[in-house]
């Protein structure tokens, strides 16, 4: 998925999964693999209840995304924080109809916590509007 440069998104199917994911150990095969299928890395993601972090209890129904990000030659193994790719992940989600936030008064966002595994936590709160063009009369 994309909104500038693509990532490849790949569903973990628990955050205990997630986090016991490892940087690629052999960086050039790692290149060479994310060159092969035009990808700028691969962005893991699962979803947990929001209560389950202290710092996002908020509806103990909405469910929020962890995320880890590998990305393909950026000098360092994982990126604590990817705004890119929270949002091609909201974009892909949003594109299948999958919402997350049982709110319905709001517009539909995605939290995405990011870099937990590697002591340096974040979180990307990406929203997605109704950005139709409107015709205006001249």
């Amino acid at each position: 998925s994309s909104v500038a440069r693509p990532k490849t998104l790949i569903p973990m199917v628990s955050m205990e999964r997630l986090h016991a994911a490892i940087s690629p150990q052999n960086p050039t095969k790692f290149r060479q693999m994310c060159d092969s299928i035009d990808s700028t890395g691969i962005y893991l993601y699962s979803t947990f209840a929001k209560d389950e972090i202290e710092e996002a209890k908020l509806n103990e129904k909405d469910l929020a995304l962890e995320c880890r990000q590998f990305p393909r030659s950026s000098g360092y193994p994982e990126d604590p924080a990817t705004g890119i790719a929270a949002g091609a992940l909201a974009a892909s989600l949003h594109k299948r109809q999958i919402k997350l936030d049982s709110k319905k008064d709001k517009g539909i966002q995605y939290d995405v916590f990011q870099g937990t595994a590697m002591g340096k936590p974040s979180k990307i709160r990406v929203e997605i509007g109704d950005y139709t063009l409107k015709e205006t009369n001249p």
